[in-house]
Formats: C-alpha cells, sequence, structure tokens
C-alpha cells in the first residue's frame, strides 16, 4: 500500500526484455539505502518489487500484463520515474489509500499555467471516470492528486510548484500516456453495496440517501427543465450540461429557439452580472467571461450568506440581493419528488429569488416578478442522459 506521495524522481538506467516480461534498472539516491530485496516500491503509480540492488540502482521485473496495460511498456532508458517506498503503518497518510495497482492508462490532454500552478487535463476511460467525484482522489502516475475539473471526457487536477518539481510531471507532454487508479474506497464501497444489495437495491438505496441529502448533484450530462409563465402563455426551457466545473458548457432549448453557452471560471467564480435572456441567443454559440444565466457566482452567493444582501447587475440595471430566509423546495429528480435546500431572496425592485443552497452550485431554482416566473421543474441525473449538438467540447475556460 501507497499514500501517493511521491518522494524521488529516479531514471530508468536500463531496460531489458526477456522471455517473460522485462526488467527494469533504476537510478535513485534518497530510496536505495532502506530498499531490500523483496521490498515493494512504487514506479510510475506500479506496485513492483526489488529483485536486486547495487550501489547506485535497484532492479524490478515487470510482467508481460503490466507492460501491456501501463506506461512502462512506453517506458526507456533515461526517463524520469515518480518513487515511492510502501507505506509503513507508523507513517504518516499524506495523500490518500494507493494500492498502486493501475486501473487503465489515460493522455495528457492540455496543460496550462494558472498563478503559481499548472492546471493538466487528461482524458480518462468511463470506467475511471465512474469513481471520480469533484475534489475526490485520483492517482496519476503514482502521485495523489485532487479532482478540480471533471467531464464526460476525462478531468483536471492542479499541479503545485513542488510537485511539479519532484516528479516527472515537469517532463510530460499533450498525447503522453499516464498510469491511473482510482480512489480504492469508491470502489470497495460499490463493490460491497452491488453484491449485498443488488442492483435494484443499490438503485433504491441511492435515490433514498438523495431524499436525506443534497439531491442537487449535478455533473455531465444532467438535464434541468425550467418552466416559464408569463400572463399569456406557459412555456419550458431545458438545459443540457455538457460540463459542470470548473467552467459550465451547456446546450439550451426553448420551444422556438436553441443554442450553447460557455460561462468561464471566471464568471463562475466572480461574476457580478445575471443575464435571464441575454446569454441565450437564437442559432449562435454564446461564451461569457464576466456575467452569469441560472447560477449565482461564488463570489455573489459567498456575500449573500455571508453578508446578508449583496449588489448585483441583472438585465443591465444594478440590483439589490437580500437574503430572508432557508428551507426546502420540491422538484422532480429522476422522476421522483424530492426536497431541495434552499435559500429565499429579495430584490430592490420586488422579485423574489429561490437559489439552491450549495456554494458549488447555488443554482436559480425560481425567480418571480410581478410579470414572469421562472421555476425548476425536474432534472435528471442519468448517466445516459445525451447532448443534441456538442459533439466535442471546448478547452476548459
Amino acid at each position: 500500500m501507497f499514500t501517493g506521495i511521491v518522494q524521488e524522481r529516479g531514471e530508468i538506467l536500463s531496460k531489458t526484455q526477456t522471455g517473460s516480461g522485462a526488467d527494469l534498472q533504476i537510478k535513485c539516491e534518497q530510496l536505495l539505502p532502506d530498499l531490500r530485496s523483496g521490498d515493494s516500491v512504487s514506479i510510475d503509480g506500479v506496485c513492483l518489487t526489488v529483485t536486486e540492488k547495487d550501489e547506485q540502482s535497484f532492479t524490478v521485473t515487470v510482467s508481460p500484463e503490466t507492460l501491456r496495460l501501463t506506461n512502462i511498456g512506453d517506458r526507456r532508458s533515461g526517463d524520469p520515474v515518480n518513487l515511492e517506498p510502501a507505506a509503513t503503518i507508523a507513517g504518516v497518510l499524506g495523500g490518500h489509500l494507493v494500492q498502486g495497482h493501475v486501473d487503465q492508462t489515460g493522455e495528457v490532454l492540455s496543460f496550462t499555467s494558472e498563478g503559481n500552478s499548472r492546471i493538466f487535463r487528461f482524458t480518462a476511460p468511463p470506467d475511471i471516470l465512474h469513481h471520480c467525484v469533484l475534489k475526490g482522489s485520483i492517482t496519476v502516475n503514482g502521485v495523489s492528486l485532487t479532482i478540480s475539473g471533471l467531464d464526460s471526457e476525462g478531468f483536471e487536477v492542479a499541479i503545485i510548484p513542488h510537485t511539479h518539481e519532484v516528479t516527472n510531471f515537469k517532463e510530460l507532454q499533450k498525447g503522453d500516456r499516464v498510469n491511473l487508479e482510482a480512489d480504492v474506497l469508491s470502489k470497495y464501497v460499490e463493490s460491497h453495496v452491488k453484491r449485498i444489495l443488488g442492483m435494484w437495491t443499490i438503485v433504491a438505496f441511492l435515490s433514498s440517501t438523495l431524499l436525506l441529502g443534497d439531491p442537487l448533484v449535478l455533473g455531465p450530462n444532467s438535464v434541468l427543465v425550467y418552466s416559464n409563465l408569463t400572463r399569456n402563455a406557459e412555456s419550458q426551457f431545458v438545459l443540457r450540461l455538457a460540463r459542470f466545473r470548473p467552467d459550465i458548457v451547456l446546450e439550451w432549448e426553448s420551444e422556438s429557439e436553441q443554442g450553447t453557452l460557455h460561462l468561464y471560471q471566471q464568471a463562475i467564480q466572480d461574476g457580478q452580472q445575471f443575464s435571464f435572456t441575454g446569454l441565450f441567443k437564437f442559432g449562435v454559440d454564446v461564451e461569457s467571461e464576466d456575467e452569469l444565466a441560472m447560477w449565482l457566482s461564488e463570489q455573489l452567493y459567498r456575500r449573500l450568506i455571508e453578508e446578508v444582501e449583496t449588489r448585483m447587475s441583472a438585465s443591465s440595471s444594478s440590483l439589490d440581493l437580500r437574503l430572508v430566509g432557508e428551507g426546502d423546495y420540491t422538484i422532480t429528480l429522476n422522476r421522483k419528488a424530492v426536497q431541495s435546500p434552499v435559500i429565499y431572496a429579495k430584490d430592490s425592485r420586488r422579485g423574489s429569488w429561490v437559489f439552491h443552497r450549495d456554494p458549488n452550485n447555488p443554482l436559480l431554482v425560481e425567480y418571480v416578478s410581478a410579470h414572469f416566473r421562472q421555476s425548476l421543474r425536474a432534472v435528471s441525473t442519468v448517466a445516459t442522459n445525451k447532448l443534441r449538438w456538442i459533439k466535442k467540447l471546448p478547452p476548459v475556460r
């Protein structure tokens, strides 16, 4: 067992193919004095056994299956690898529980600088993404990391300067293959619940869990249906999420119009504007760096909760928003009525607002003015929901 805290970046001195796999000779300094023949060591997230040791290196034997299923098969002499010795009972669990059993591989999709960190984006197979949650743990090339962005194609992580310096992340290039291990706790929970309760029972269990907690956990492929009511007519407005955090990409559809919308990270975090219609334009792709629709920004939500009131721009005019209470709101989630936790607010133009009570998802649940009412009627988070128009996701912005 490991923790995903890489202690040293080693170097492959030689890779010798054998009839039963391959032998890797790896040069290192910090780990070498404490390694013994028979010890387990994580090499780019792969648990291998030390077979030999000399004054500057150690050797491990790699099976044909490991060569096929991990990026060890791609490695050559001179390549840097991430090294971690097996965890001890007395040691500090600085990362998360890592088995060193690589599930599958992904690829580097992109990497960009943000402040003092680097944001890496990786593709991942569905079996890996199935166990991924926002702010949850994942192991990439043996490094314990926190998921900062997630969609149906892959995930995103932020690499701090120390991690970038002591691991082989600094050598990664677009298209490089990386070893992925999903959080073992997620796999154990799913396995035991499936075995004990059965597939039909687990659906009921998860549904009842949602009823007791926060029912609106949105992700890629979630569908939201709103009802728009005026004095003369009632219509529906549908949103389909292609990506939800760190930015939001969605397609929308009313009875007569349709389009796509990309809300940037900057808008989600610090946006001071809210729009009912300005960002929804017929037949075009719309992007926004500072204006939001359907969600409050993190900053506006925080002010409303902590300071009871805030000012924002709505429909091109300033608006004072004041918190007046909190409670529950009934919506239909996956065809079942649930109570969603919400906050209630009033604005300076006598409008009433209801937002989902969650700093990570301050979704507009209802807005009522003298002549207009928009309310969330139904949400579907079923994995089989499909987008209609977005065939390829834009880069995270």
